[in-house]
């Protein structure tokens, strides 16, 4: 707490967005914005005079740089250090293909390939171990583990990363689908049979259950913080709920899969009874009363 009151003011001595959090920081602007590059060169400059003002120094060699999207700057930012001989020098930032985001790998073009494979096999050698600990598994010790060691570990973040193309989609998909192997009287049957036998939705359909209940949750005000820019419908359709959202246009299929943009048309979907839950474990009730025949809660299609 101490440090964060230390690094508090450090927002206030540049021009662009900052997010900061503990020891890290990141500055970060929108690439088509005129002279941006020269402002983001003069924001790392103010921020290395707050640091040395503060006693705090930035280490260039750890910093680096991230561009998104298709059109990126040729731009090379720098930062000021030292030499083999202990001399001020101006130090070019690398270039990074991907960084880590408070839990998330964020790469360049967006696909998030680095993010699934990374959690993909972070899962499966979890899963490895509860495999080598135990010489039988029950469906209830099974479940319990898996749920709490091992789906998380897939899920976490996924309103950020969800995947956009199916192959990422089988590489986490895949992951249960071995698990679910685990216990000896199921791993003969289809994957979907194993699933529905343990009452276990595939991960897909738990992502799009989450987009909803996120979606929820920026509708009904339980978000203290910025929210997507959602825009009611304002056509003369009154089928289907009263909450329904309008469809933004888009040019880009990266641009169609961030998470304002795709959950528009399963959030339409929903009746009226569903997205004016009361509350958010009514609304949870009632969207998986609504999705309960759907064959799509145990078979994915990404498959």
């Amino acid at each position: 707490m101490l440090f964060v009151l230390y690094i508090n003011d450090l927002p206030s001595v540049v021009a662009n967005y900052v997010r900061i959090f503990a020891d890290d920081t990141k500055v970060y602007t929108r690439s088509d914005v005129e002279g941006a590059p020269q402002i983001l060169q003069k924001d790392l400059d103010s921020l290395q005079d707050w640091s040395q003002q503060w006693l705090m120094n930035f280490h260039p060699e750890k910093c680096h740089v991230l561009k998104l999207g298709n059109k990126r700057s040729e731009a090379v930012y720098y930062m000021t250090g030292t030499d083999a001989s202990g001399e001020a020098c101006s130090i070019a930032l690398e270039e990074s293909d991907f960084e880590k985001d408070l839990g998330v790998y964020v790469d360049n073009n967006l696909s998030f390939s680095k993010h699934v494979a990374l959690s993909a096999a972070k899962a499966n050698i979890v899963m490895g171990v509860i495999r080598r600990s135990f010489d039988y598994l029950t469906v209830e010790v099974f479940l319990q583990l898996y749920k709490s060691l091992v789906r998380p570990i897939l899920e976490y973040g996924h309103a950020v990363w969800q995947p956009q193309h199916k192959t990422l989609c089988q590489e986490v998909e895949r992951v249960q689908r071995r698990a679910t192997k685990l216990i000896s009287s199921l791993k003969d049957k289809p994957y979907s049979e194993r699933l529905a036998t343990l009452k276990l939705p595939c991960l897909e359909h738990r992502r799009k259950r989450g987009d909803m209940i996120e979606v929820y949750k920026y509708l009904h005000d339980f978000y203290k913080t910025e929210r997507p820019q959602f825009s009611f419908f304002a056509g003369r359709d009154t089928r289907g709920s009263t909450l329904k959202l309008s469809k933004p246009r888009y040019r880009l299929n990266v641009r169609g899969n961030f998470f304002s943009e795709r959950v528009v048309n399963t959030w339409n979907s929903l009746p009226d009874q569903v997205v004016t839950a009361p509350s958010v474990n009514a609304f949870k009730a009632r969207l998986d009363a609504h999705w309960k025949d759907l064959p799509s809660v145990f078979d994915p299609e990404c498959y």
